[in-house]
């Protein structure tokens, strides 16, 4: 707490916000108060025993999975959309749709379905629904954000109502893996109907939950499917809801009214595990970082991309913000994913090192950036300031652009920030995250390197665990060395939970309540 207290003091006032850190540090006293007062005295709010309240960050821009990348609108999709296979944490998967599956050949996969299951509406879920679902998939006008990660497979073939091959043009190790994430299965003729745009907003998929009615900036209220093919869903309705502020979702958390609680910061979790009423879950699973647009000047200088990294305090951070719970990365690799590379070590913080690098590269002055974040992800705030006040120390004069959702998604995918943090899950799978963020064919590339590109094509293709290993530790080592992202740490993803709800938060990050229960 003390190193939390004397790093915030260095801290530069942020107009952009609105007032001091000694304001807000006022105002967080205040919210402490009122979150102890609402643990020890408020009764629970009235609500049916059978239904389960989830309070996110923010609302999702929409419920196709096939047309949103952000975690919060993924966390309700998985809910009512169901995919071919269950993911694991160990990059493993289980069967969901698919009943069972059988290697060919290197390429080509025979799959089967089960034939117990149906869509919302009734539609049957059948081999021609998964080939529909597949092709929809690579429908430009639908500018998937997910088309990337499933760019290995080539053709889906129809054999008969419940089986099918599918394809690659090069074996392809993550294959089934990227099939359980990123290829919903959806009923053809509804979509037909309705087109894409009010699929979005209302979906019919094949999940535990069906979509019962979504009243924007209130709530989504899902209901149980009684028909779904797996374990009876374990709540009527389940309800999922959005509020921006940190301090107002534990309250929400203490009086009942929300049963399963996101981002919950470091400051605020005693609270909750003191209280009696609630408990915290927690798993190893963000990972936060700093992009750099390599496009443009100045960072289209290595030496000024290297300086930002030797700027940063990351240590530091880490105590201040995580309690010294969060992994400090070496690479682009999460240090718990297979294929990061041993040798490396995070980059130590030197600003006199930083400010020798920026003077090489003709910035003997200084030199001024910006660094856009969005204000919607907790305390991503803080991390733009410690990150701000560090670099200042070397050298650079940052101004800070906080942007709500859409407009940050919007210039992220137009490559208009020059310095951004946002954050993926702790994959165990690095094609999962390592592709898409630096392959120069992928959509969200800030980065180009045809070696890099070479080297992230075999390490699909290799289908040994050990050897992918190696590959992707090559990659590991080049990034580091070209240094596309200042390499911050892996934190966990806390939850906040009801006494009268069993769940456990996931690696992957998502509120996929068909792993709640109540107790």
């Amino acid at each position: 707490m003390e190193a939390r207290i004397r790093w915030r003091r260095s801290f530069p006032n942020n107009p952009k916000k609105g007032g001091s850190i000694m304001k807000r540090r006022l105002s967080f006293s205040v919210l402490m108060v009122s979150i102890c007062l609402a643990f020890l005295a408020a009764p629970a709010a009235a609500k049916a025993p059978d239904t389960l309240v989830v309070m996110q960050e923010a609302e999702p821009v929409g419920l196709d999975l096939m047309q949103s990348s952000i975690q919060t609108t993924m966390s309700v999709c998985y809910n009512i959309h169901d995919t071919l296979f269950h993911p694991q944490e160990d990059a493993t998967v289980k069967p969901a749709l698919a009943e069972k599956w059988e290697k060919v050949d290197d390429t080509t996969w025979k799959i089967t379905l089960r034939r117990d299951a149906v869509f919302h509406n009734g539609e049957p879920i059948n081999a021609a629904a998964v080939k529909f679902s597949f092709d929809r998939s690579n429908k430009k006008e639908l500018k998937n954000p997910h088309q990337g990660k499933l760019s290995a497979f080539t053709a889906l073939d129809v054999i008969d109502d419940f089986t099918f091959t599918i394809k690659t043009g090069q074996p392809y190790a993550p294959g089934l893996y990227m099939l359980g994430y990123y290829l919903p299965i959806v009923p053809p003729k509804y979509i037909q109907d309705v087109g894409d745009a009010k699929y979005n907003t209302d979906p019919i998929g094949s999940g535990p939950y069906l979509l019962k009615k979504w009243v924007r900036g209130e709530e989504i209220v899902l209901e149980a499917f009684d028909k779904y093919y797996g374990p009876k869903p374990p709540y009527k309705a389940v309800i999922f809801k959005a509020n921006p502020e940190e301090a107002s979702r534990i309250a929400s958390l203490a009086t009942g009214e929300a049963d399963v609680i996101s981002g919950v910061p470091v400051h605020q979790r005693k609270k909750i595990a003191d209280s009696g009423k609630a408990y915290l879950t927690s798993q190893m699973g963000t990972m936060p970082y700093l992009g750099l647009n390599t496009y443009e000047a100045p960072f289209n200088d290595v030496r000024v991309r290297q300086a930002v990294n030797y700027a940063i305090d990351k240590e530091l951070i880490n105590k201040a913000l995580f309690d010294g719970k969060g992994i400090l990365c070496h690479g682009a690799i999460s240090p718990r994913t297979f294929g990061a590379s041993p040798g490396l070590k995070p980059y130590p913080y030197d600003p006199e090192k930083a400010r020798t690098l920026l003077k090489e590269a003709g910035h003997a002055d200084g030199l001024a950036v910006r660094l856009a974040y969005p204000t919607y992800m907790t305390q991503i705030q803080e991390q733009a300031e410690a990150i701000s006040a560090n670099m200042s120390k070397a050298g650079f004069k940052v101004t800070l652009e906080p942007f709500e959702r859409a407009v940050m998604w919007e210039r992220y995918k137009g490559k208009q920030h020059q310095m951004f943090i946002y954050f993926w899950d702790d994959a165990p799978e690095p094609d999962r995250y390592v592709y898409p963020l630096f392959h120069s064919k992928s959509r969200d590339y800030y980065y180009k390197n045809p070696t890099v590109d070479d080297l992230l094509d075999k390490g699909r293709t290799i289908l040994d665990r050990g050897e992918r290993a190696k590959v992707y530790a090559q990659v590991d080592e080049i990034l580091y060395k070209e240094a596309p992202w200042a390499f911050l740490y892996v934190v966990p993803e806390v939850f906040g939970v009801s006494n009268g709800v069993n769940y456990e938060g996931r690696r992957d990050g998502f509120l996929n309540m068909r792993y709640a229960k109540p107790k």
